[in-house]
């Protein structure tokens, strides 16, 4: 079987990738793709960048080996205030935040994660930018449980080709934090975080610095939350759906 796993950018993925042997499989500048082997599955992992932009153009090339399975993985922001830092989310819907495209994660996936002690929530926001103020937090958590800038994108283009396909993501920033960078000014053209930019912001307001690295820890143990879940799920996926998780998330709709 072969599961294709995304991130947007390394460092969600760094953490799994220091617990498995993975290989860079393409050079190419803008095919970032890595691969394991992982009990029965033959394990992809490919770096789409940030945003819609950068996601839809990796998923042409991600999807290209037709993969029996699609996981958006990553990071998100909580837009619950029961949700707490690490937790490990798995959507039944993702939408954008207009609610004008809407995408269902496969049922059986979504209860085998479940299954596992991840929390399952009814939607994810993916959005154009990052959603820095608390206040905007807020407002969207009317719409959806957690927010990000890719899982939409990506689960999209997986069932318009037929593949099972689900979200899990981790919490790394609470509804009621402000973020400490503008981080609509921090991502290259390839969607990914440039150091350069990072350091400029707070080399202007070096005042932000400790909350930029408090960020960066809760980042990191989200992640590595994250890649200690992921590890196990790939392991429990089956060739084909469990008619009884089906059923499951059924009942629970």
């Amino acid at each position: 079987m072969k599961i294709l796993v995304t991130f947007g950018l390394e460092n969600e993925f760094a953490p799994w990738r220091k617990l498995r042997s993975f290989e860079r499989v393409s050079i190419d500048e803008w095919d970032k793709t890595y691969g394991t082997r992982i009990g029965d599955a033959d394990v992809r992992v490919f770096l789409t960048g940030a945003g819609r932009f950068a996601t839809q153009r990796a998923m042409v090339i991600a999807l290209d080996e037709k993969p029996d399975v699609c996981i958006a993985c990553g990071l998100a922001g909580g837009l619950r205030t029961e949700l707490a830092l690490g937790a490990i989310l798995v959507p039944r819907t993702v939408s954008d935040a207009r609610e004008a495209k809407l995408s269902h994660c496969s049922p059986d996936l979504v209860q085998l994660a479940r299954s596992l002690g991840a929390v399952v929530v009814e939607r994810f926001l993916t959005v154009e930018q990052v959603v820095a103020k608390s206040e905007n937090k807020r407002r969207l958590g009317e719409l959806g449980d957690a927010v990000d800038m890719e899982t939409l994108w990506i689960i999209s283009a997986a069932i318009a080709q037929g593949i099972r396909s689900v979200a899990v993501r981790a919490i790394s920033d609470l509804v009621d934090s402000d973020l400490p960078l503008d981080f609509a000014e921090v991502f290259d053209r390839a969607g990914e975080v440039s150091v350069g930019r990072v350091v400029g912001q707070v080399a202007r307001r070096p005042q932000r610095l400790p909350a930029l690295l408090r960020l960066a820890h809760q980042s990191q143990r989200a992640a590595s939350a994250l890649a200690t879940f992921l590890d196990t799920y790939v392991q429990q996926i089956p060739a084909s759906p469990f008619d009884e998780y089906a059923k499951a998330d059924a009942i629970a709709l």
